[in-house]
């Protein structure tokens, strides 16, 4: 498995709280406490994370820190604001391997639950994405509408079921995420928030290429929406 973590979005950096992913946290830098305790991080390497950075005001601080976190770890970095997440997360795909399971990871919300070998469930059912969620109804999370165990729908930040989006998207493959890419952009006029591209309305392409999509339900969990909000 490999493990895209996008670091580029306009909040990477405020005059307020700094570097975003190194705010500590409880004695521990925000984007340590958030990918060390997922549940399957025993099964990948360092070098199997690829951080998405973009320049800012101390981005080579935070490029140091990842390389020293997480040793051999690949680094992609943007010299402006993309499109949304989807478009960053995209640029890091050129250094993905075909044949493995994808997870792009927010670093936006702790939690250890979730399964903890996402590749053996791939192997055991025709899925094409796992996306942990957990429950809330307020508009600031992504939403997934599921039915009968399976999902059926999804949106960036409209409250369309109690599923909130823990903010990490599995894909069995690279296919099935660059095929994903391209139902989001080609349904953009509908998929968009705020006219970029995220990557929970992508479900809706796993769905629509015939692919099972699975929620596994996260009971403990702590957005880092409200840690800032608190702070």
């Amino acid at each position: 498995m490999k493990c895209i973590v996008p670091l580029a979005g306009p909040d990477l950096w405020t005059e307020k709280h700094g570097l975003r992913p190194l705010v500590n946290h409880e004695g521990t830098p925000l984007i340590e406490a958030a990918l060390r305790p997922r549940a399957w991080g025993p099964r990948l390497l360092p070098s199997d994370y690829v951080f998405v950075v973009r320049e800012t005001t101390g981005h080579l601080d935070l490029v140091a820190f990842l390389k020293d976190a997480w040793p051999g770890c690949r680094i992609v970095t943007l010299s402006h604001l993309s499109a949304g997440a989807l478009f960053s997360c995209l640029a890091a795909t050129a250094l993905v391997p075909a044949d493995e399971p994808l997870i792009i990871d927010l670093a936006d919300v702790l939690f250890h639950e979730g399964p903890d070998n996402p590749a053996a469930l791939f192997a055991q059912g025709p899925y094409g994405a796992i996306v942990p969620v957990f429950a809330s109804s307020e508009p600031c999370y992504s939403y997934l509408a599921i039915t009968d165990g399976l999902v059926t729908r999804a949106r960036e930040k409209q409250v369309i079921s109690s599923h909130a989006s823990a903010g990490v998207y599995m894909f069995g493959n690279i296919e099935v995420f660059l095929s994903a890419s391209a139902h989001s952009i080609a349904h953009r006029d509908e998929l968009a928030h705020k006219g970029s591209l995220f990557i929970c309305p992508m479900i809706n392409g796993v769905i629509a290429d015939g692919h099972a999509v699975i929620a596994p339900h996260i009971l403990d969990c702590q957005p880092v929406g409200k840690i800032f909000h608190d702070a």
